[in-house]
């Protein structure tokens, strides 16, 4: 890496088949891919809203730029919590990507599983069935920006955390509260988090998100070869401040990063910022932090 620096590439722009290879492109040698599946994500919460998925366009141009760097063959995934990731690839125009690249569609739902720990309401353990697909893959997270209703905001790293839970009742058991949910996010990520991601905000989703939100005119993307560079870059330039999202905060402790690790490409934030509207209950959700040190909690639960 030069300078030592993870870089977060920031673009402005209106037209995502141009600012997504555009930021893809300001990364591009910080993208290694190792000999594994590759497989991209993108984000089906509800398979009936645009505005909540990742337009098929962001994801063209990511295959586009993973094909120039020699990959021939992906895997599609999605695990929608309304919706079946079928539905989501036939609704949003996906399918026909099988004229350009060699895919195969998985969904998440239906995938074989594996283990992990989680926290319960009481902050105990409870045991979640993650995807082992996708714990086996070079995994690339392509998600629209979007407010959220229990951690504030949703970007590359939720995208596959939640995406990868295999089936709505597996979903519906990381939402134990604002502390829980923030530390099983946490401990879920050092078992599978995104090897590059991109953030289209294009048209971000404000609001009362992640389905029920409002269109915003935000007209940022970013891109990182790093689990979590770009949202942490992201959510800054969503408006937000790094304190008020919690598994983010942990993420980052987890992985002793900094923000003098990270070196922002292209834009400026302070220069593209825009305020997303949050959602209405985000009082409740800043309630994450947990009384004293968080890692003695943590790390009494599972690895």
């Amino acid at each position: 890496m030069a300078n030592g620096k993870i870089k977060v590439s920031l673009v402005s722009g209106s037209d995502r088949t141009s600012t997504v290879p555009e930021a893809l492109a300001l990364i591009s040698d910080q993208v290694q891919i190792p000999d594994l599946p590759v497989l991209i994500k993108p984000n089906f919460v509800s398979t009936l809203n645009q505005l909540s998925a990742t337009p098929v366009d962001a994801v063209r141009s990511t295959l586009t730029f993973l094909k120039d760097k020699g990959v021939n063959e992906f895997t599609i995934a999605a695990g929608p919590a309304i919706g079946t990731a079928a539905d989501g690839f036939d609704n949003y125009g996906y399918r026909p990507l099988v004229d350009e690249f060699d895919i195969t569609w998985l969904d998440l739902n239906t995938d074989e599983t594996v283990k992990i720990a989680s926290f319960d309401d009481k902050l105990n353990a409870q045991y979640l069935n993650m995807s082992r697909t996708m714990s086996e893959s070079y995994v690339v997270s392509v998600t629209r920006t979007k407010t959220h209703n229990d951690v504030v905001v949703t970007l590359g790293l939720k995208n596959i955390l939640v995406g990868t839970l295999a089936g709505r009742s597996e979903k519906q058991k990381i939402h134990q509260g604002s502390k829980a949910i923030n530390l099983t996010l946490a401990k879920m990520a050092q078992h599978v988090a995104p090897d590059l991601t991109v953030l289209d905000g294009t048209e971000g989703m404000q609001g009362n998100g992640p389905v029920s939100g409002d269109p915003i005119d935000s007209r940022i993307t970013l891109a990182s070869a790093h689990s979590i560079a770009a949202d942490v870059i992201g959510l800054q330039a969503m408006g937000y401040r790094l304190d008020q999202v919690g598994y983010l905060r942990y993420a980052m402790e987890l992985r002793r990063l900094t923000l003098e690790d990270i070196e922002v490409v292209g834009e400026r934030v302070e220069d593209v910022k825009i305020n997303f509207r949050p959602h209405d209950n985000i009082a409740s959700q800043l309630t994450w932090p947990i009384d004293g040190d968080w890692r003695p909690v943590f790390d009494a639960v599972g690895d």
